[in-house]
Order: structure tokens, then C-alpha cells, then sequence
């Protein structure tokens, strides 16, 4: 289960184009191209992600309506693994070669070539893993599935260095585009295969011809044509560093796959489908949300890491921005869970409800608190990052265990009680000798989330009278009700105001943006 991942990971290094230990204070005419830059590649994430968002909706309704839990249960076993051992495919090299100023094209052949081989590496390691993965789920269908999915990993690592050479040169809409074809063919590719009654199969063969599809494409829109492996050029130092970015996604791997890897090991297949259901289902708008606003924060941050007053108002403003949107949001899916689970997935999926509400009040919090990374990040801090990442691992893992004896829901009341308990303790030491203070933090949530309380807590007080509606029309009638609500609660408490003031202002900057000719395309 994981909350945390969405923009200080792997992924999200590799859209960033700064490095805050290679800056100098930032001059006048810096900050104004920094803005720039970094609004019109925010531009191009924001839409590349409403179309992401489109396409995982479709995949979301049409494929829970044709697939089985325990469908989804047998590719979470796998996916669980293989997700483990993605982290050392990449090796951070990508995120590397992105940061660092000055890389010549022998040292990126040679990062390609170990790319390769780690990727290869991997595609045989997991071949040979699967007797034993499909011995410890007691599924020996997991045997053939393991080892037909083993070859993503060869096909990522060859579009590694080709995808980087694309956002260093700023080519966000072409590394979008790719990524958006992908996930259509492997869309495509699992309706259809579903349809024809294929089972989790379907699921399977989306995956590989996403992944196929995506790397030819970048192929395509990033022509590099790697030399023949040489020594002495320099790459130790690269390597170095991929290590780091490495080590901390070896870490956060636990907080992202340990629920699902207990619950599949105790409890079996089909109440792991219903957990991953309803947290992928919980993810999508977290994800949707978070990623534009990071992927304009962190390199403006990064910029601003040598002005305080500078940086803690920044952080405040993105900080704000991202509760304004997400809080809100998280308290209106807990109100209507049931509606929504109904709605989106149909009523086989609705003995998920429980665990879809516990998974709410974590993502009510967990996006803004784990916001503490943007500044650990953005002023070099990696020692502090790395360590923080390990405490949030291990008391989520504590939480999962203690909930593991109830089942799914009980994995997340554990991680959902875990998350609060350490939530003020991380921020404190995320925020030691920074610019940023724990007031800094309240003042950014304290509006959106006593507004979004209120609402949510008067509409528990609103929903019996509705109880004799249908779950499409509770939303219907919910949906403008809240909003509404939520946006009168808002600008009347004190400060509110300026909050719609901060809204408008970038609605209208990334309106100008789009106006705009962008290098980003």
C-alpha cells in the first residue's frame, strides 16, 4: 500500500531537470525561465495525465465488469515480485543522466549497455524464481505467468537511456505520448482478451504489448544509437549515484508491496484481488492530482533552495494547492463509498466498501504529509530523505502486520492508524534546520481540511434520506451539493478568501502557458 511514491520516486526524478546541489543562487532572469519551463512542462504532465486518467478509468469499469477477484488476486502475487525486482532495472541511471550537467554520448552508451544487462539480468532471475514464487502462494499457475511477465524488464531497460535523452532535451509530450500509446494497445489488448475469456491472461499480454509498444515509440522519437562499451569514461561517479536513488526505492518497495504480499501469502488470492481493487481504485485520483502539482514544484523549489523566504512561501502555496484538491476530494469518497464502488465497479465489488473508506482517511492526509519530501529533495538533503523513508517503512509495516489477523480491512486500520501516529514526528524531523516549520504545514491544510470535515461530517448527517435512491443518482445529487458546500465553508473561514485568490492566478498563468509555444513539445 502506498501514498508516498507518487513524486518523490524513481518516476518522478526522471521529470526533473535540476539538481539543487549543482545551483547557484537563482538571478532574476533565471527564476523567470525557471517559471516558465517549469509551468510548460506542468502544462504538458496535466494533460498527459487527464488522458492517463481517461484510460484508467476505462480500464477500471470495463475490466472489473469482465475479470474475477480472483483474477486480479493472481497478478497482484506477481506483480508484487516483479515490482521488487523493477527496482534494480533503471538503477537510477536514468535520473542521472537527467541531473547531470554535462554527460557525453560514450558515457551514455556505456550507461546504456549496463542498462541492458541489468534488465536481461533480471528477465532470468525471475524465470528461475517462479517455482519458487508459485510453491510460497501455494498457485501453480503463477509458474507460467511469472516467466511470460519476466519480459518487461528487457524491454524497459532498452528505452531507459532513450526515454532520459527525451526529457533532458525537454520532450515531455513525446515521452507522454508514448506512454499514453502504450496504454492504449495494452488497454486494448486486455478488453479484448477478456472478452474472449482469457482470465487473468488478458492482464498478462496487456502489459507485455503496452511495454512493446512504448519502447518502439520512444525509439522512434529519440534517435540514439549507443557505441560499443569503452573504459575510462567517467560513469563511476554516474553509477554512484543511481545507487542512492536505488537504495531508497529498495526501501520504499516494502511500503508500496507488503500489504498485498501478506495478503496473498495468508490470505489467498481472492481477498487480495478485493484490496488492490479498492486501492488502485483510491489511487487514481491521488495520482492524478499530485503529479502535475509536483512536477511544477520540485524543480522551482530545487531553484529556490538558496532563498528561504523564498522557499518556505513556495512550499506553503504548492503545499495549499494540493490540499484545496485532495482533501476535499478524499472526504467526498468516504462519504460516498458505497456509490462509488458500485458505480465504478459494479455490485460484486461492493464487500470492498469497508476497506475502500479505512484506505479514504489514509489518503486524506498521506499526500500533504508525505509533502515533506518535495523539501528534503529540493535543498540535497539525501541522508535525511533516505532515513525518513526507512521510519515510514517500518511503521507501516508494523501496522500491516498487527492488521493482518482481520484480514484486509484489518491491513488497513493498521496503516491507516500507523500513518497518523508518525505523521507529526516525520514532519517535525523533515523540517529540523529548514526553512520550513510545522506551523508552515498547518497553515497550508488547516483551511481545506477543517472545511472538508465539516462537509463530509454534515453529509453522514444528509445521506439516510437519500438511502432509497439509486447509487448513480446519491452521486448525482451529492456530487454539486459538496462542492458547493465545501467552496461556502471555505471563504468563510478566516483566509479563505486568498485561497481562491492563489487557484485563479495559476488557472490563469497555465491557461497562457497553453497559449504559448512550448519547448516541452
Amino acid at each position: 500500500m502506498d501514498f508516498t511514491s507518487g513524486w518523490y520516486s524513481k518516476d518522478h526524478l526522471q521529470s526533473n531537470l535540476t539538481s539543487p546541489e549543482s545551483k547557484d543562487t537563482p538571478q532574476a532572469s533565471d527564476l523567470t525561465d525557471l517559471k516558465r519551463r517549469s509551468i510548460s512542462g506542468g502544462v504538458v504532465v496535466l494533460i498527459a495525465q487527464v488522458i492517463n486518467i481517461g484510460i484508467q478509468l476505462v480500464s477500471t469499469i470495463v475490466l472489473s465488469r469482465l475479470l474475477t477477484p480472483n483474477d486480479y488476486g493472481v497478478m497482484a502475487m506477481v506483480m508484487s515480485i516483479t515490482a521488487f525486482a523493477g527496482l534494480f532495472r533503471d538503477m537510477g541511471l536514468s535520473s542521472a543522466t537527467i541531473q547531470r550537467p554535462n554527460l557525453t554520448e560514450a558515457q551514455q552508451s556505456n550507461l546504456f549497455w549496463v542498462n541492458v544487462a541489468m534488465g536481461t539480468l533480471l528477465t532470468a532471475i525471475i524465470c528461475a524464481l517462479s517455482p519458487a514464487v508459485a510453491w510460497f502462494y501455494q498457485r501453480p499457475e503463477i509458474l507460467s505467468v511469472m516467466i511470460a511477465s519476466s519480459g518487461v524488464f528487457m524491454l524497459g531497460s532498452l528505452s531507459t537511456q532513450h526515454g532520459a535523452r527525451l526529457i533532458r532535451s525537454l520532450k515531455f509530450g513525446r515521452h507522454a505520448l508514448a506512454g499514453i500509446a502504450g496504454g492504449l494497445v495494452g488497454l486494448g489488448t486486455s478488453i479484448i482478451l477478456s472478452i474472449k475469456g482469457y482470465s487473468y491472461w488478458s492482464l498478462v499480454w496487456g502489459n507485455l504489448l503496452s511495454g512493446i509498444t512504448t519502447t518502439i515509440l520512444i525509439f522512434t522519437f529519440a534517435p540514439f544509437m549507443p557505441s560499443l562499451p569503452r573504459r575510462g569514461t567517467g560513469v563511476r561517479e554516474i553509477l554512484m549515484f543511481g545507487a542512492n536513488v536505488t537504495a531508497f526505492d529498495f526501501i520504499n518497495y516494502f511500503h508500496r508491496n507488503l500489504d498485498k504480499i501478506l495478503i496473498g501469502r495468508f490470505d489467498g488470492p481472492e481477498p487480495l484481488g478485493l484490496y488492490n481493487r479498492a486501492y488502485s481504485l483510491l489511487m487514481l485520483p491521488i495520482n492524478s492530482i499530485r503529479g502535475p502539482i509536483n512536477s511544477i514544484g520540485f524543480p522551482a523549489m530545487s531553484q529556490l533552495s538558496r532563498e528561504p523566504e523564498a522557499f518556505r512561501a513556495y512550499y506553503i502555496k504548492i503545499t495549499n494547492l494540493l490540499a484545496l484538491l485532495s482533501m476535499p476530494l478524499m472526504a467526498f469518497l468516504l462519504l460516498t463509498s458505497d456509490s462509488v464502488i458500485e458505480v465504478a465497479l459494479g455490485k460484486k465489488w461492493l464487500e470492498i466498501v469497508p476497506i475502500f473508506s479505512i484506505l479514504a482517511t489514509v489518503g486524506f492526509v498521506q499526500p500533504v504529509v508525505t509533502h515533506w519530501g518535495i523539501v528534503v529533495l529540493s535543498l540535497g538533503m539525501g541522508s535525511r530523505y533516505l532515513f525518513l523513508g526507512i521510519v515510514t517503512t517500518v511503521s507501516s509495516g508494523l501496522g500491516f502486520l498487527l492488521g493482518l489477523p482481520w484480514g484486509p480491512f484489518g491491513v488497513a486500520v493498521g496503516y491507516a492508524a500507523s500513518t497518523y501516529i508518525v505523521a507529526i514526528p516525520t514532519l517535525i524531523w523533515a523540517f529540523r534546520d529548514t526553512p520550513i516549520h510545522l506551523r508552515d504545514f498547518f497553515l497550508a491544510v488547516g483551511r481545506p481540511a477543517l472545511a472538508s470535515i465539516i462537509v463530509c461530517s454534515f453529509g453522514f448527517l444528509f445521506k439516510p434520506s437519500l438511502s432509497e435512491l439509486s447509487h448513480i443518482y446519491q452521486l448525482l445529487i451529492f456530487g454539486p451539493i459538496f462542492v458547493t458546500s465545501y467552496i461556502t465553508i471555505l471563504r468563510l473561514l478566516p483566509g479563505g478568501r486568498s485561497d481562491f485568490v492563489f487557484v485563479g492566478d495559476l488557472i490563469r498563468t497555465l491557461i497562457g502557458s497553453i497559449k504559448k509555444p512550448s519547448s516541452s513539445l
